[in-house]
């Protein structure tokens, strides 16, 4: 009977320690489960930009390249972007594997001022360097950015009614090449003062065959002028060549001889004593000379006058 009873006790010791072995299990469970809560609840969280594809470098980042998370503040890089406006457009320095944060140093803004010129550029584009000859950038009106229309005065020789091409050239003035917007102003000199010195050379990218268009013309020596573009107008500009006989034409001089404008400029930069100038085409000439500057007189003068009272 003192067996039965001795065995019993000991069942029930042990029934006892193991239910009380579970309930501090669970006990433990619970509390660990509530301590790992309250730990994800006080652990602080910033948005990232992570890039869902391979980024090759140089290359300007649309919307189907990066997406926004947020992440432990521990594991965010000190230098992360947190807007996903702040990555659209700008272009890589260097690649990006699919999955990285993107940081601020491996990130340029091709439209940023000091930005190296080459990240700039189309693939199919090349570099080309014009001179500041003209008025605009030496007057400093020229900045990076900006969009210019690039105007030649060159001689030309022209067919006539027969189609025979004339020996005399005839000066025209004409746009060359539209639309193009200033990557860069290059200069030999140092600013002085906190002043930026003159531009010796404005720096272009074009289409190759663009390029070789610019450099004939700059290597024939034809005076070149800028226009400047206002802000926001990128259309092509319907213009036609200029020479005198489109002068002639547009103020609808009248011209009491035949007029000849090619033996008359040859007339005026010939040898008198070599080549005596036809005296139709030298009054011809002064006939239109006098008619174009008594029109712009007219014009000036019938002009209502600017500015505030």
């Amino acid at each position: 009977m003192k067996q039965r009873r001795g065995w019993l006790w000991l069942t029930s010791g042990i029934l006892l320690a193991l239910l009380a072995g579970l309930m501090t299990f669970q006990i433990v469970n619970r509390l660990a489960a509530a301590a790992s809560e309250a730990n994800q609840d006080d652990v602080s969280t910033v948005s990232v930009i992570v890039a869902t594809a391979d980024i090759g470098p140089f290359v300007s980042i649309n919307t189907g390249m990066v997406t926004l998370l947020d992440v432990p503040a521990a594991m965010a890089p000190k230098e992360h972007i947190p807007n996903i406006e702040d990555v659209i457009g700008k272009m890589t320095l260097a690649p990006i594997t699919l999955g990285e944060i993107l940081v601020t140093p491996r990130l340029i803004d091709p439209a940023y001022p000091d930005a190296p010129v080459l990240y700039t550029m189309g693939q199919d584009e090349v570099l080309v360097a014009i001179p500041t000859a003209a008025l605009a950038g030496q007057l400093g009106l020229l900045s990076v950015g900006m969009h210019i229309d690039i105007a030649y005065t060159s001689e030309f020789e022209y067919a006539d009614a027969n189609s025979e091409v004339s020996t005399d050239k005839t000066l025209t003035t004409f746009l060359s090449l539209q639309n193009l917007e200033i990557k860069a102003l290059m200069s030999r000199s140092l600013a002085k003062e906190g002043i930026a010195p003159i531009p010796d050379a404005i720096l272009l990218s074009v289409a190759p065959q663009e390029a070789l268009i610019l450099k004939f013309l700059m290597d024939s020596g034809a005076p070149m002028d800028v226009l400047l573009r206002a802000p926001g107008n990128n259309a092509l500009l319907a213009v036609s060549p200029v020479d005198e006989q489109y002068l002639v034409d547009y103020f609808q001089l009248d011209i009491d001889a035949p007029l000849d404008l090619a033996s008359s400029r040859t007339a005026r930069t010939a040898d008198p004593q070599t080549a005596p100038a036809s005296d139709a085409a030298s009054d011809a000439t002064s006939d239109v000379n006098s008619q174009i500057q008594s029109l712009l007189q007219d014009q000036n003068e019938s002009a209502p006058a600017t500015g505030g009272q």
